[in-house]
C-alpha cells in the first residue's frame, strides 16, 4: 500500500484517540480549567511522509463537535537531535514540514512549542517496519449461513510476523473495493475498517466476526510505540468514567508518536 494511504489510514483512526482525549479529560470540575489550558497534540511520524501536526484547544464538556477549536500562530519545532526545524501553519491549527526525507527509520524525534507562558513538548522514536509478515493464505472463505442447514467450518488465515524484542502492533483489514458486497445482506451497518489492537504478540488469526464484507482487502500490520499503544488502550471505557487517559505530551493532552507499516493482500469470498 502506498505510504499516503497508510498515512491516511493513520489519521483517520488517530481521531477516534484525540476524541476519547476530549471526553475523558475533565475528570473533577476543579480540574476542568485546568485542562482547558492543555493543548490537544495530534501527530503521527511515518518515514516517506511530510511530518502533520494538529494543536486544538481543550474542549469542555458541553462542547458538541469532536474537537476543540485549532491552536493557532504557534512556533513549532521538531528536532532529531542533530537537526532542528521549524514547522509551517498551513491551515488553522494544522503545521507541516514539507520535507519528507526529514524523517528516518530508529531516529528520535522532540516536538516543542510554548504555549501560555508553558513550554509543550513530546517525544518519540521511530521503529523498525514489521519483519516477517506472512499470511497462511490469500484468499478467506467465510462460510454461508441458511437456516436448516449446518454452515462449514470456518478456516482461519494466521498471520505471522518476526517479534524477537516484543514490540507493540495493531492489524487493520481495509476494503478497498468501491461498493463491497455484504456478508450478511440482512446485516444494514455501515463499512468500517476493522482493527484489531495485537499489543506484543507475533502472530494473528482471523475470525468470523472479522469480516462484515467480501472482496478486496489490505491487510495492514502497523508496528506502534508504547505511548500510542497506551493511548488506544486508555479509551476503553465510557464517558461515564471521567479519568484522564495517556498522554506522552509534557504539559498538554493527546499524542504524538510513530510507526511503521506493511500490507498484505487478502480476498474474502463466500
Amino acid at each position: 500500500m502506498e505510504i499516503k494511504e497508510i498515512y491516511r489510514y493513520v489519521v483517520l483512526a488517530g481521531i477516534a484517540v484525540i476524541v476519547v482525549t476530549s471526553l475523558f479529560s475533565c475528570k473533577k470540575e476543579n480540574a476542568v480549567l485546568a485542562d482547558y489550558t492543555r493543548p490537544v497534540v495530534q501527530a503521527y511520524l511515518i518515514p516517506g511522509t511530510i511530518v502533520t501536526v494538529k494543536v486544538y484547544y481543550q474542549k469542555y464538556l458541553d462542547d458538541t463537535i469532536s474537537h476543540g477549536f485549532p491552536l493557532k500562530a504557534l512556533k513549532l519545532k521538531l528536532s532529531d537531535g542533530t537537526q532542528s526545524v521549524s514547522l509551517t501553519e498551513t491551515a488553522d491549527g494544522v503545521y507541516q514540514y514539507a520535507d519528507s526525507s526529514f524523517i528516518k527509520d530508529r531516529m528520535t524525534y522532540k516536538l516543542s512549542f510554548d504555549y501560555l507562558d508553558k513550554t509543550i513538548s513530546a517525544e518519540t522514536t521511530v521503529p523498525d517496519k514489521p519483519v516477517g509478515f506472512s499470511a497462511s493464505a490469500n484468499t478467506q472463505a467465510v462460510p454461508v449461513f441458511s437456516f436448516g442447514t449446518e454452515p462449514e467450518a470456518f478456516v482461519p488465515v494466521v498471520f505471522k510476523w518476526s517479534n524477537p524484542d516484543q514490540g507493540h502492533y495493531m492489524m487493520v483489514f481495509k476494503n478497498t473495493d468501491a461498493y463491497p458486497s455484504r456478508v450478511n445482506s440482512r446485516d444494514t451497518r455501515a463499512y468500517k475498517d476493522a482493527e484489531e489492537i495485537l499489543g506484543q504478540v507475533s502472530s494473528f488469526q482471523t475470525q468470523q466476526m472479522t469480516f462484515n464484507f467480501l472482496g478486496n482487502y489490505k491487510v495492514l500490520l502497523f508496528r506502534i510505540n508504547k505511548e500510542y499503544s497506551d493511548a488506544l488502550n486508555s479509551g476503553g471505557g465510557t464517558s461515564l468514567n471521567l479519568t484522564n487517559p495517556y498522554t506522552n505530551v509534557v504539559n498538554g493532552l493527546g499524542v504524538f508518536t510513530a510507526m511503521r507499516a506493511d500490507t498484505l493482500d487478502l480476498k474474502v469470498y463466500q
